[in-house]
């Protein structure tokens, strides 16, 4: 099963709440709070978007967070790249890793195939902005919409 991280599920969570503040500033601790979210692991988080140019930090008593990337402009893909590295569906996609030849088996027979699939993934999570996240108020079959801010 294909499964985001924790991580990465804190990190949407964190970009939309931003997102909803405007160009307010958030500390990671209201974040965690509103969303039952564990607090180090959120500033983990939130440091590496800082890290990664998605997220500015703001020091002092009023500090926290803001979005330094429009919601539109932030893509999904981007902030699973943030957070955990570059999106690979399976080992051969990953260019890093001399991936144009099966370890597995000689010949692959999926290996086009899988190409096309993750190449089709990669353009879906680039098409999918963080503003579709947080403002996507249309509920789910029998759920109330939820306002993250």
């Amino acid at each position: 099963m294909l499964t985001l991280t924790r991580k990465t599920e804190y990190a949407m969570i964190a970009v939309c709440h931003l997102a909803h503040a405007g160009h307010k500033v958030v500390s990671a601790r209201d974040i965690a709070d509103a969303h039952g979210v564990p607090l180090p692991l959120l500033m983990n988080v939130l440091k590496r978007l800082n890290r990664t140019g998605h997220v500015h930090s703001v020091r002092g008593a009023k500090g926290g967070y803001v979005l330094a990337v429009p919601p539109d402009q932030f893509t999904l893909d981007g902030l699973i790249e943030a957070v955990e590295g570059p999106v690979h569906l399976v080992r051969c996609t990953n260019p890093a890793k001399n991936a144009r030849r099966c370890t597995l088996t000689r010949p692959c027979p999926l290996r086009a195939s899988v190409r096309k699939v993750h190449d089709r993934l990669r353009d879906f999570l680039g098409a999918v902005t963080i503003a579709d996240l947080a403002f996507d108020d249309r509920p789910d079959a029998g759920e109330t919409p939820k306002v993250i801010a």
